[in-house]
């Protein structure tokens, strides 16, 4: 959602943008561009239908794009610089991978990745982001943990980008808050269940959102998927908005939409948008991301 809507509005701006992406295939480069924009290089599906890293940029194309013009680096989550789901590590790294020895030989196969060294040595992703001429990131806490695993002197600088929300959809409209807590999005490990089921699994809480593989939630009321035009009814009825996910969340958008809508937040340290020195309820602290955002590209372009 978050690079579809920079490009929409790069493009509305009148930018000339031509696109390359694994899924669906496509090809489509300048001849002469003033500017590369590199956005979740190595974010690989981990299934066997997905056939994984198998169906990446090659290395051959990757090389030439970015000796082709100065480049920007954006990702929307760890997946530059881990090639496991999520962060298992939460960014404390041991030497090596304490995730990779345990895994079966079909998972090694669709990651491409035999070895259990961590996957920010590789020397194509140091140079992802020590090359770039700008490295972009979801939260201080995003850019925090990504530059702790570089553990590098030599990075270029780095630009936050905000959450990108539409203020007049998502707004507290003084409703009765007839839900006491309310969580938002996948039902599973990632997004923190164990400890939702710790310390609310005696209340009501209500769950929103598809079940992860293997999950069926024991406790609360799990509602399923509701269209994303419903979400801020829900969060205008709740009084509390649970939010503890077992490992860094790049940004936790979800979190700021909560906070508009009127949510007391309950997070922990895994939240990338409370790490922001921000009021996450005030509109005018999400007043034209998108716009600046390509301000500041356009400097670098000159």
């Amino acid at each position: 959602m978050i690079s579809r809507r920079l490009l929409e509005v790069g493009e509305r701006l009148g930018y000339d943008i031509r696109l390359s992406a694994v899924r669906p295939r496509r090809r489509s480069l300048h001849h002469s561009p003033h500017l590369s924009l590199f956005i979740d290089v190595f974010n690989h599906a981990h299934s066997v239908k997905s056939l994984g890293a198998w169906r990446a940029f090659g290395m051959a194309f990757l090389e030439e794009a970015m000796a082709r013009a100065p480049f920007v680096h954006l990702t929307n989550a760890y997946a530059d610089v881990c090639n496991l789901p999520y962060l298992p590590c939460s960014g404390d790294r041991p030497d090596g991978c304490p995730v990779k020895p345990g895994l079966n030989v079909v998972r090694q196969f669709m990651m491409r990745d035999w070895t259990h060294e961590c996957f920010v040595q590789q020397s194509i992703v140091r140079r992802l982001y020590e090359q770039s001429v700008l490295n972009v990131y979801l939260s201080p806490l995003h850019r925090r943990i990504t530059e702790s695993l570089l553990g590098s002197h030599r990075l270029p600088p780095s630009y936050i980008l905000k959450p990108m929300i539409d203020t007049s959809r998502f707004v507290n409209e003084g409703r009765v808050r007839d839900i006491e807590y309310l969580f938002v999005g996948v039902v599973g490990e990632a997004k923190g269940l164990a400890a939702m089921r710790e310390r609310y699994g005696h209340t009501d809480i209500h769950l929103i959102g598809r079940c992860a593989p293997g999950v069926k939630p024991d406790f609360g009321r799990h509602l399923g998927h509701v269209s994303y035009d419903e979400v801020p009814c829900y969060m205008n009825r709740a009084r509390n908005f649970v939010f503890l996910p077992r490992w860094p969340e790049p940004q936790g958008r979800v979190v700021a939409e909560a906070a508009l809508c009127g949510c007391r937040i309950i997070g922990n340290e895994n939240v990338g948008a409370l790490s922001f020195d921000m009021d996450l309820a005030d509109p005018e602290s999400y007043r034209d991301v998108e716009d600046a955002f390509w301000v500041r590209l356009e400097e670098l372009a000159q």
